[in-house]
């Protein structure tokens, strides 16, 4: 499995059976290292409508012929603009032909761009290719990370530290601590001045206590090997 970093909280995971783009924002983001039409893909996960997670969906869903998993309501407007969706809510799981997917809560909001209510914002549990990933999306430090951690054995977990609108870098170390993932990966900070911090920190504490977080500049691809790779 392979996993490249787009910049802010954008991955593109290239598994043994699809190819997985979650948080598309690629217009607009300075540290994109692609191009909406460059992409092809499978499935888009979506972990909220805000702009800069909602990004290029629309474009990239049409040219590649996507489905895009993502809260009911906000499938209910993809739906209007022509996409197709999976429409799941947060607690639910369902097995897609290359893998689980379940949504769990996210301390957040969620708009599309035109004003429209989008729903709950999620976080996204993913199991494929014999690894666990989680994507919190945008979200503040709550006490049922817990249960996430106890549910599943996280291979990798990949959460934000620039504060203002998501957790800090002080309050994603608590999240690593109740997660206990395998490794972690920093997102959504530094793309704007009011989520700037110095990601280097997270590592150096997580060190220390014990973790191992990895940062990931934009276009980087991270290689999870698998049972059937090694």
């Amino acid at each position: 499995m392979k996993i490249k970093f787009l910049g802010h909280s954008a991955f593109l995971i290239e598994a043994c059976h699809a190819t997985i783009l979650i948080d598309p924002y690629l217009t607009g983001n300075p540290l994109a290292p692609v191009k909406a039409d460059e992409l092809r893909v499978d499935y888009i996960v979506l972990t909220h409508a805000h702009g800069d997670h909602l990004g290029d969906t629309l474009q990239i869903a049409k040219h590649s012929g996507a489905t895009v998993i993502c809260v009911a309501e906000l499938a209910g407007w993809l739906r209007k603009q022509g996409i197709k969706t999976h429409a799941m809510q947060i607690g639910g799981a369902f097995r897609f032909p290359w893998g689980r997917v379940k949504l769990y809560t996210a301390l957040h909001g969620s708009q599309t761009p035109d004003g429209s209510y989008a729903g709950l914002a999620a976080g996204v549990v993913m199991e494929l290719d014999d690894k666990t990933l989680y994507h919190s999306g945008d979200t503040g430090l709550f006490g049922d990370m817990r249960l996430i951690g106890e549910l599943h054995a996280l291979d990798l977990a990949m959460l934000p530290i620039g504060g203002n609108y998501t957790m800090d870098i002080e309050d994603a170390l608590l999240a690593v601590k109740i997660l206990q993932p395998k490794l972690t990966i920093p997102m959504h900070y530094n793309t704007f001045p009011l989520i700037e911090c110095d990601p280097q920190i997270f590592v150096d504490k997580a060190n220390e206590l014990g973790y191992e977080v990895r940062i990931m500049t934009a276009g980087e691809v991270l290689a999870l090997p698998t049972e059937r790779s090694e």
